[in-house]
This record gives structure tokens, sequence and C-alpha cells, in this order.
């Protein structure tokens, strides 16, 4: 292979690891060779950790990190990355692709540093996202695992296998929270356990991300961008302001959408039922003379001051077209009765 070619092929790998600058992983030295890298210590033997050139999962030449068995059936290969400083007020995502081939003897792990809790609030001092067999041999797959920040209130697990294929999801993974008193965590990811020393398992783009917007959405990292695009947050998002105050997302600016859909309750058909007090026209002109408004219509400084509520205001709409249909409905019949009063009057 000649420099320019090797070149070629090395930059072009460390572009398809990803973004440094978001990925809190140092993978300057994911090159070829054999055992650990400066940031991954590796799992087993040297001999069982190797990293070459192959064909990633995205179709690529790039360099894999393979797990060859020794057939000691203990630790087989992958790494446990050095400590990664967090704030644990924050959710991390961490990922990776895997592969495995000949047999699915062994079992495969997703994990991150000790010492986190479940989400319902259990300390877990070896925690994995996940571990098992991936289900289709010679396939790759990208593995999904997020550790809530100590404050987040969600019970959800949000982690998940993705075919690297379909982008679909395929298997649904456990989730964790910080404790308040993690500082740091790790990127943990193995083969354990496989006597086959045929077997290989095949690792490629690990990454730590703080989930803040910035990180690559999950159909990016699949390269499927009408696939399973995924995408969490714990926290409140702001666009183009670093304010949203009460509202998980604030939009400074224009949003364009072929389709919202807003989810209310207390919807006004109770103006139909027949207990229901409707305003004379008379009570109305009366409020609007006072107030400068409808009744149950927010002030034009209210407006100005606070915004809107789609939903509520929506109702209050509504309610108002509803009490308007019953007075005209009501002033119909006023007038129909006055016209028959005014024809009799007129044949006498």
């Amino acid at each position: 292979m000649n420099k320019f070619k090797l070149a070629f092929l090395f930059a072009f790998s460390a572009c398809a690891l990803g973004s440094r600058a978001q990925n809190l992983l140092n993978l300057n030295d994911w090159v070829a060779g054999s055992g650990g890298t400066s940031a991954l210590t590796a799992n087993g033997l040297t001999s069982e950790n190797e990293r070459e050139w192959g064909v990633g999962p995205l179709g690529t030449q790039v360099v894999l990190w393979k797990a060859m068995p020794s057939g000691d059936g203990n630790a087989d290969g992958g790494w446990n990355s050095v400590d990664i400083p967090i704030n644990n007020q924050k959710t991390y995502r961490f990922s990776v692709w895997m592969k495995r081939t000949n047999s699915k003897s062994g079992t495969a792990y997703l994990g991150c540093a000790p010492g986190v809790n479940t989400l319902a609030g259990t300390i877990n001092n070896n925690p994995y996202f996940w571990y098992g067999n991936l289900p289709e041999l010679d396939r790759w797959y990208l593995l999904v695992g997020y550790v809530h920040g100590s404050n987040d209130p969600s019970t959800v697990n949000y982690g998940a296998i993705y075919d690297g294929v379909t982008g679909q999801k395929v298997i649904g993974m456990t989730d964790f929270k910080f404790a308040s008193t993690n500082t740091v965590t790790r990127h943990r990811s193995y083969l354990y356990y496989d006597n086959n020393t045929d077997d290989r398992q095949y690792f490629y783009g690990p990454r730590i991300e703080e989930v803040n917007g910035n990180e690559p959405t999950i159909s990016s990292l699949l390269n499927n961008p009408v696939g399973a695009g995924d995408f969490y947050f714990s926290g409140k998002v702001g666009i183009k302001t670093q304010t949203p105050g009460d509202y998980d997302l604030a939009v400074k600016g224009k949003i364009r959408s072929q389709e919202i859909k807003v989810e209310t309750s207390g919807w006004a058909d109770y103006v139909f039922e027949e207990d229901y007090k409707l305003p004379t026209l008379t009570e109305t002109e009366k409020f609007i003379q006072k107030n400068g408004h409808l009744p149950d219509v927010p002030k034009a400084s209210e407006v100005e001051a606070n915004g809107i509520s789609l939903g509520e205001m929506n109702k209050i709409l509504l309610k108002k077209i509803e009490e308007l249909t019953l007075q005209v409905i009501q002033l119909n019949k006023t007038v129909v009765k006055q016209s028959q009063e005014i024809e009799i009057l007129k044949r006498k």
C-alpha cells in the first residue's frame, strides 16, 4: 500500500469514528495494532485484542477492534476505558458497534462505570446496559445506552440495539441514573466466556457523549436518515435562546410544520349541556364595556407578556364559538317568532 493511500485510509477512518469534539473517548490512537490504547485498556490477553483494517458497519474500510478468544473461557477481548469526568446532573449516551462471526458462544457486554443507580434508585456496582448474544451472526448492530442525570425523574429506558441494515430497534436495553456522588464514568465493552477459538467479535466507533443536542442523532450514527431516529433529551432545549425557562422546548424564531398535535382535555362541549348557564348578549356587552375583551379571553397586555397556550386558547375560542352559536340560535328563534307575530298583525 503506497504512502498516499495509507494516509487517506487513516484520515477516512479517523473521520468515520465521529466527532472528537463531542465524543469524550480519545480515539486518536485507534490504529492498527494489538492490545489496548491510551484510552482503552484491553480486556483479556494482548493476543485476544487486535485492531485491523476491515469493512465497517457503513460499508467502508476502517480500523476495527477484533476480539479473538484464546479458549480460556474468561475475558476474551474488548476494553475498559479510562475514567471520563462527568457532570452527574446531566445525561450521557454510550454507544458502540458490534458484530459477531462463526458462532454465538460467549457473551457480549456494554456497560458503564460502577456505582450508578437503577432508574428505581437502587445502586448497581456492575452496571451493564445489555449483555447477551446479538440476533444474527455476520451483521453489524449499534448498541446505545443511557445514564440519566441524578435529578432526572424519568423511569423510562431509552437504550436499544439497532440493526445496522434496517435501522430498526431489535432489542431494548437498560438505562441507569448517576448517583449524586458520581464524578467519572467509563466505557466498558467486552466479549466474555467464549471457548470457541474460531469466534470473532468486532467492535467499532465507541462513544460517550453528553446528551445536550450537539451529539449525533442515532439516525446519523446509523447513516440512515429515514430510519430509527430516536433522539432523547433529559433536560430543556433552547433553539436560538439560552433561557428556555419552564418550557421543555423553547424556540426564539419561526417554526414551520405540516402538522402540530396538541393533547388536551376539558373540551368545551359542556356548553351544550342543559344545565350550562349561557351568558346573555347584554351580559357579554357589559363585560366588554368594562374590561375591553371577551370573558375568559386574556387581555392583550397579558398575551404580549406571556404568550398563549395553544391548547388552552383553542378551548377558550371553541367555548366562545359554541356560546355564540347558541346565542344566534336563540336570536333566530326570537326573530322567527316576531316575524310570525308581525304577519298575524298584518292580516288583521
